[in-house]
């Protein structure tokens, strides 16, 4: 007797495809906002609290801590679309099931919280002490620079096992599944 029944398509097992989908997400993500603008205008800024006029450093501080936040606004759709194509299926159980809403919700709720934490931290900056401020921007600045290794080696590290997958069977149906939901989004 002849069987005609095709073996079952190879999928990835849960934990690799969690893993797989967290380093195409920190791949995209560090793309769409990279680490090094916010590094470089806090080096400027770190060194531009120290101006002798008080009213130019404040500004300065102030910059400081809405540039980061005005530059994720303008990323916002792209950061939100992202998200939203490498979410993962089990963790998005209780969401949308329409992936442009989700993109949606995910854009504005991203952006309600990047506003409200950007005026709050402004306000906060708008009335320290500029000594306190002259503290507290280069230790921003060694921040980000601490940062930006912690990036490097996410990067590395997702690079890493996006190139261990890509020799796996289930990549071709996995990469499908991305471009679709990719192109529900457009």
């Amino acid at each position: 007797m002849n069987d005609t029944t095709t073996p079952p398509e190879p999928s990835p097992s849960p934990e690799a495809l969690a893993e797989l989908l967290d380093a195409e997400r920190t791949r995209v993500f560090q793309t769409i906002t990279s680490p090094w603008p916010h590094f470089l205008l806090s080096v400027v800024c770190a060194a531009a609290v120290w101006l002798p006029d008080t009213g130019m450093a404040r500004t300065v501080a102030v910059l400081s801590v809405v540039a980061p936040g005005v530059w994720i606004l303008l990323r916002n759709g792209a950061l939100a679309r992202a998200g939203t194509v490498y979410a993962d299926d089990e963790e998005d159980a209780d969401g949308p099931a329409d992936p442009a809403l989700a993109s949606r919700v995910a854009a504005r709720m991203l952006a309600v919280t990047n506003v409200v934490v950007s005026t709050a931290v402004a306000a906060v900056v708008l009335f320290l002490p500029l000594g306190v401020l002259r503290i507290v921007l280069p230790a921003l600045c060694l921040w980000y620079a601490f940062d930006l290794f912690r990036q490097s080696r996410d990067r590395r590290r997702a690079l890493a096992v996006i190139e261990r997958a890509e020799g796996e069977p289930w990549y071709p149906a996995y990469r499908s599944r991305i471009e679709a939901r990719r192109a529900a989004l457009a």
